[in-house]
């Protein structure tokens, strides 16, 4: 029994970064409030070794993420975090940044595989809906070696978890608001002790027409609708989990998604055309977990597979209509083994293969005018088939995760990675030390990392770098973190980070040997990233009442520190795109079913251009909520819902010349059962 304990308190430090709990107790100072520990145990252990002692990790709170359910991951990370999201509008393209990083230097993980796209290289959060996940955690800087190569900046790592209560239960959800925005959602779970079942279903449609204060065609701001902006999505999502033996588990889950938006010009275009696109996304795979004793193995089998569509037509049908279809495959597999010689000591090693298809039609406008001249008629030349190519990668990662002594752990992981016909090997290291009864707790982490061109950059036509180099970054980073029961109620949360991340061959596409026309990635920046990042959550729960204040704040200088040539503008400038300040504060209160939440986000001004002449105005977006949840005597529950965002209607842009919506009202109702 106790050997169990240690090992179980061993899992969870490396999960949660070093905080250790006891299953069977209830600890009063854990990170989420007083809560049940065999629930973490259950929910938890199995995401274990997935993270890195000594780095920092965060994971968005259930509640709110439950308040949040009809929104997209992009708007939750948002408002909710310390990384910043570029967006284009909703439902539009949203890319995520942490540390001053770029969007392509941010990897995403489901259920440990990784669904980064292998042609771009970039994530988008706007199609991935809250309702389709259980847990969010995020893993800052380069330490996430587990899975691969990729994640300089961080990682975002989307989770499902098995419900294993006995019987049929489940959700069913609506919301109406404005713009023409409706959504439904419906989500059953099903069976016992020896399996488990949950289905999803998710559809969302929105006109977009929202109204905005055009400031770019006249000198007097005047108001108009968005045009060209509505998308629709749905998704369904089919889990199985089996619990085989004592010791064995299996689990089958497939996610289908299904989307098309209009791409809606930018401010001070004169739209004389219509762009649109569509994507599927079909994400499937198989795993197998085996724990006994000292030993623990966990297999998976995935198939990824992505189609987008894309077309564009003219106002009055002047020109044909033009458009590609891209699309991809990526099989995955993964063996996991983790050895506990000691009680104070794991040691852990992975292989994990990949292969990734790309299929590309990219379109190639030819005008047969350009093909005569005087009498002389030459041949027009063939649009060129769809090109196809493929990469193959093996990684191989060992680990150690030690604790000398019961205040102390020490966690080391290397991995080497065979990307085609390139190796290279990845490493970080950290510790973590609880202090003063456990209450204070310091830790540090160190790591190189890598991040190979997406296939965009390597083979799309014209521009494709075949030649371009593997972007490579080293991260240091060290938090301090403060978790107490401060009085009979009052619980406090706070935890201060500061890090410095080098990150070199960072890939630019730009014009090839000064032809504006035809553009190509290259290697022209080295970048030095520092900054700060404060987390801080204080909550009172006595009888019925549950209040909390939290929030986020993030100061990132991330800045050019070589210089190209001798008259380089941007040598020591901020990166584009990337606010040195960022914040948010939530106030939540639930008392006997009424609930209450008032949030405000903060981005500072944002530079567009290398030399930092030009920039985007600061921001703060003021959201409310408020509801009533009433639980009948059976158990059932309806939960009717409010939500304000852009109480104040401030006009702001994430993106220069792409506007987001004013104020805007949702009205939601869940079913619980």
């Amino acid at each position: 029994m106790m050997f169990k304990r240690i090992t179980i308190g061993l899992c969870i430090c490396f999960a949660l970064g070093g905080t250790r709990v006891e299953a069977q107790k209830k600890d009063p100072v854990a990170m989420y409030g007083v809560i049940d520990t065999v629930q973490v145990v259950s929910q938890r252990v199995r995401h274990a070794n997935e993270a890195n002692a000594g780095a920092k990790v965060s994971r968005i709170d259930p509640e709110i993420m439950r308040a949040n359910k009809t929104r997209s991951l992009a708007e939750l990370l948002t408002d909710y975090t310390a990384i910043y999201i570029k967006s284009l509008g909703m439902g539009a393209l949203s890319t995520a940044s942490f540390r001053g990083a770029s969007p392509s230097q941010t990897r995403v993980n489901w259920n440990g595989i990784n669904i980064t796209p292998p042609m771009s290289g970039t994530f988008d959060f706007s199609q991935i809906p809250v309702f389709f996940t259980d847990n969010v955690n995020l893993y800052y800087g380069s330490s996430h070696v587990k899975n691969g190569t990729g994640a300089i900046g961080g990682s975002v790592n989307l989770f499902t978890d098995p419900d294993w209560n006995a019987g049929v239960s489940g959700k069913v959800l609506g919301e109406y608001g404005s713009y023409g925005t409706y959504t439904t959602g419906a989500q059953v779970n099903a069976g016992g002790m020896k399996s488990s079942f949950k289905t999803r279903l998710y559809y969302q449609h929105s006109d977009n027409n929202y109204t905005y204060l055009n400031k770019i065609l006249t000198n007097e701001p005047f108001r108009e609708k968005r045009q060209d902006a509505d998308y629709t999505q749905w998704a369904a999502m089919q889990e199985g989990y089996f619990r085989l033996s004592p010791y064995t588990r299996l689990t089958a889950v497939a996610w289908y998604q299904e989307g098309k938006r209009m791409l809606p010009p930018a401010l001070g275009v004169v739209n004389q055309s219509h762009e649109q696109q569509r994507e599927v996304n079909v994400r499937a795979y198989a795993g197998l977990d085996f724990t006994r004793g000292l030993h623990a193995l966990h297999m998976k089998a995935a198939w990824l597979y992505y189609r987008q569509e894309y077309d564009k037509w003219y106002a009055g049908g002047l020109f044909d209509p033009e458009g590609n279809k891209n699309q991809s495959h990526t099989w995955q597999g993964i063996a996991d083994y983790t050895f506990t010689p000691r009680e104070n000591l794991v040691l852990g090693t992975s292989l994990t293969y990949s292969h990734d298809l790309i299929r590309v039609s990219s379109y190639i406008d030819i005008d047969s005018s350009k093909y005569t001249l005087g009498d002389v008629d030459y041949d027009i030349p063939e649009v060129e088939p769809p090109f196809r190519h493929n990469r193959d990668v093996l990684s191989w990662q060992v680990s150690a995760l030690w604790t000398p002594v019961e205040w102390m752990m020490l966690n080391g992981q290397y991995m080497f990675e065979q990307n085609d016909s390139r190796g290279v090997s990845t490493w970080s290291a950290g510790m973590v030390f609880n202090l003063w009864r456990k209450v204070l707790q310091v830790k540090g982490n160190v790591a190189y990392n890598y991040r190979f061109p997406g296939m965009n950059d390597l083979y799309w036509r014209p521009g494709g770098n075949p030649e371009v180099k593997p972007e490579d970054g080293y991260s240091y980073d060290a938090s301090v973190a403060y978790r107490k029961q401060l009085c009979r109620g009052l619980s406090l949360d706070a935890e201060v980070s500061g890090y410095l991340m080098y990150i070199d061959n960072w890939i630019l596409w730009l014009p090839k040997d000064g032809n504006q026309w035809i553009w190509t990635p290259q290697n022209h920046r080295n970048v030095r990233s520092e900054g700060v990042e404060l987390y801080g959550k204080l909550t009172y729960a006595i009888g019925d009442l549950r209040a909390t204040v939290s929030g986020n704040y993030s100061w990132s200088q991330s800045r050019t520190r070589k210089k190209q040539h001798v008259d380089d503008g941007s040598y020591m400038k901020q990166i584009p795109y990337v606010p040195r300040f960022k914040w948010n504060v939530r106030v939540a209160a639930d008392y006997r079913g009424v609930f209450f939440s008032w949030q405000v986000t903060y981005i500072g001004r944002r530079f567009i251009t290398t030399d930092q002449e030009y920039a985007t105005d600061p921001y703060a977006v003021h959201n409310v909520l408020a509801g009533y949840r009433y639980t009948f005597r059976n158990g059932m529950s309806l939960t009717p819902q409010v939500r304000v965002d852009n109480l104040l209607d401030t006009y702001y842009e994430s993106t220069q010349y792409y506007p987001m919506p004013l104020r805007n009202c949702l009205v939601s109702l869940m079913w619980e059962f």
